[in-house]
């Protein structure tokens, strides 16, 4: 019986062992192309791998080179700006015996060498003779304003007693036929006028302050701060990145820019209610990397706070009297509540005053975009 049960069991055997053959056969059939997925797929994740791991070894090397190229910028737009301040200083002690006479009318076959030393002793009593002595320039055809002239004096102190002599005259309510000022270069010149500007901006509102030593004591006793300070290349490049975003909600309208002689000019600007709001804008107008080409970025603004006060002030950035003039314009035509950027690349050619118009023009032309709320934001 057991021997009986053991054939059985081997028949049994034999007749199922085709069929459990050929289902592992087509189970191995149907696994090898899905291992052949799998290992192409382990082999794609291991070269992402590398890939990721490679990409991520060259940003932070190029991030490393960004931060290094980022502070020499800064180093070089610093010791540029000492290298002006050294170039200024220089320039203004070869200037300290020049003196500049302002609206001396042309006579024939003018000698100014022997004219002016005359009229100066006449109207002011002072005896004066000059190392030289020159007008600075030709004179224009279509202007009857006299051109400056420039006179280098043999003795420096006759500088100070021909301005304390003219400043009696002055207070006297004495008419001169000529005024007279000292020779500085354009820096020191456009600051000094800067700074006499925001004394009488408060002085109009009845704010009695005093001018020492080229700063503003307020009548408590502190030193006028300006509002919004000058942006350099350098302070641009050390904005967060977080500033950076929140400086893209900002929102300005622009002008088209206007062509002349090779030189270029824009306009950006927006209405603003606070100082913070014109910091705002010269901010986002010194990252910009199209503005931040520019030569020249001329910042001028006004605004009433809520007291009422008028806040008003601009940045020549070495385009000596363009804030001025640009101001005097928001003041003459009672322009209030707005701050705008003006940008200048300079071409080859010096294209003279014809430069503050074109500001001007654009000024007008941002102004009345402000005020037509379909152009806001373009």
């Amino acid at each position: 019986m057991e021997t009986r049960n053991k054939g059985i069991s081997k028949k049994n055997s034999d007749n199922s062992s085709p069929k459990a053959k050929q289902t592992e056969h087509s189970a191995e059939r149907d696994q090898g192309p899905l291992c052949d997925k799998l290992k192409t797929i382990s082999d794609q994740a291991e070269c992402n791998y590398t890939e990721i791991t490679t990409l991520r070894s060259e940003n932070a090397q190029l991030k490393r080179e960004l931060d290094l190229l980022r502070s020499v910028v800064i180093r070089m737009d610093r010791k540029l700006s000492h290298i002006d301040d050294d170039i200024t200083d220089l320039r203004s002690r070869s200037m300290k015996d020049n003196i500049l006479i302002h609206n001396y009318p042309y006579t024939q076959q003018e000698d100014l060498a022997t004219a002016i030393p005359n009229d100066i002793k006449q109207s002011l009593g002072v005896d004066v003779e000059f190392v030289r002595i020159h007008r600075n320039g030709v004179r224009p055809q279509f202007n009857d304003k006299p051109v400056t002239i420039t006179a280098k004096l043999k003795d420096r102190n006759k500088k100070d007693e021909i301005l304390n002599a003219q400043r009696l005259k002055k207070i006297a309510k004495q008419r001169l036929p000529f005024f007279i000022t000292p020779q500085q270069p354009a820096p020191l010149t456009s600051a000094r006028n800067k700074l006499f500007d925001k004394a009488d901006s408060f002085r109009k509102q009845n704010i009695n302050v005093k001018v020492q030593r080229n700063e503003i004591t307020m009548p408590n006793g502190t030193k006028y701060e300006e509002e919004v300070p000058l942006i350099s290349s350098a302070d641009a490049l050390q904005i967060s990145s977080e500033e950076y975003q929140s400086l893209d909600d900002v929102v300005v309208v622009s002008t088209e820019p206007v062509q002349k002689d090779g030189s270029e000019f824009m306009a950006v600007g927006a209405n603003i209610q606070s100082s913070d709001e014109a910091l705002n804008i010269y901010k986002k107008t010194s990252i910009d990397p199209y503005a931040a080409s520019c030569d020249s970025r001329i910042l001028v603004y006004r605004f009433r706070d809520q007291s009422g006060k008028t806040i008003e002030n601009y940045h020549d950035d070495r385009e000596h009297g363009a804030g001025r003039r640009m101001l005097r314009y928001l003041q003459d035509n009672r322009i209030n509540d707005v701050a705008i950027v003006l940008t200048r690349w300079m071409g080859r050619s010096h294209i003279g005053p014809a430069r503050f118009s074109i500001m001007e023009n654009l000024v007008c032309d941002l102004v009345n975009k402000l005020d037509d709320p379909s152009d806001a934001g373009k």
